[in-house]
């Protein structure tokens, strides 16, 4: 009876443990912090995935770069280290040369345009190079991030204001070069210092990300704001390739479907935190100036495709994209 008893045990936990072997759980780097718009995107996306399988694929979502972030990050992924990230589209640039004309100053007219070039057949050709080229299967580029802003100690409204200010970037070699054609003087400033730098007038003026404006009090030290959206990019969803091809047909379906549904969701947070950041900004004294940026863009036609020239990306993509309509 005994012998019995313990049998009937070590069958239900053998049961167990067979049954617990089909889940499978995975890891996702997210660079921003837990209540970013990336990371409850991500979360979101992984709720779905998990609720949608019935356990047998649990992302686990770790924010605020705790695995890694930006080019690092995607290196990992590449290498299997990590199963999922979610970064910047610009940040494929280090793994497909073409993903750099995204980070080019004002590629894409507005908001529709960049988005049908997500949606195109070009994007996707870009998106099938990573996965045979880098091992990098990317899930949904669409996600959605607030854009770029001018930050300037007097008003940004034309090109021609641009003239002789000293311009914080980050050491990027497009940001630069966008930077010096629309008439800036570009100054090499580490991020961690820029508030400083605007402070004392070691620089006029910096681009940055919209949010991180309140976030870093850069309009305190430079009161105009203005809303360039110069770089239009995207947060983007990968996953390890081999993991991806160990998923069944269903499953795989199950994620994509969860990845699109998690850009709907990005998109609405983003709206709501730019007029978040609009409103503090404003309660600050802040000048939040509207530009018409066609008058940049005009400007940076030439440049781009000396660019393109150069290699930064392939012969013909920048014309290809300023074709879309």
């Amino acid at each position: 009876m005994k012998t019995a008893l313990i049998s009937t045990l070590t069958l239900a936990t053998l049961s167990l443990a067979a049954g617990g072997a089909s889940a499978a759980t995975y890891r996702l780097a997210c660079p921003s912090a837990e209540t970013s718009t990336t990371c409850l995107a991500a979360t979101h996306f992984a709720d779905e995935v998990r609720e949608k399988t019935a356990g047998e694929i649990d992302i686990q979502v770790f924010p605020a770069g705790q695995l890694g972030s930006g080019e690092k990050a995607i290196q990992q992924l590449r290498a299997g280290v990590l199963d999922l990230v979610v970064e910047s589209l610009s940040n494929y640039g280090n793994f497909i040369a073409d993903y750099n004309v995204v980070s080019w100053g004002f590629t894409f007219r507005d908001n529709d345009h960049f988005q049908d070039f997500l949606a195109s057949d070009l994007e996707k050709g870009m998106e099938d190079r990573l996965l045979d080229e880098a091992g990098i299967k990317m899930l949904a580029s669409n996600w959605s991030k607030l854009p770029r802003v001018v930050v300037s100690t007097r008003p940004v409204e034309t090109p021609d204001d641009l003239a002789g200010l000293k311009f914080r970037v980050p050491g990027i070699p497009s940001y630069i070069k966008t930077w010096q054609t629309l008439g800036a003087n570009p100054t090499q400033v580490p991020w961690a210092d820029s508030f400083q730098a605007l402070k004392t007038g070691i620089a006029d003026a910096m681009e940055a990300p919209y949010d991180s404006v309140p976030s870093q009090k850069f309009h305190l030290a430079a009161p105009y704001v203005s809303l360039t959206n110069h770089v239009y990019d995207s947060i983007t969803v990968s996953m390890n390739g081999m993991r991806w091809s160990r998923l069944d047909e269903a499953q795989q379906q199950i994620v994509l479907d969860a990845a699109a549904n998690a850009a709907s969701y990005s998109a609405d947070l983003v709206a709501k935190a730019a007029e978040t950041v609009r409103g503090q900004l404003e309660a600050d004294g802040a000048t939040v100036i509207e530009v018409d940026r066609a008058l940049f863009a005009d400007k940076l036609g030439d440049a781009a495709l000396a660019q393109e020239a150069d290699g930064l990306w392939a012969e013909g993509l920048y014309a290809a994209i300023q074709d879309i309509k």
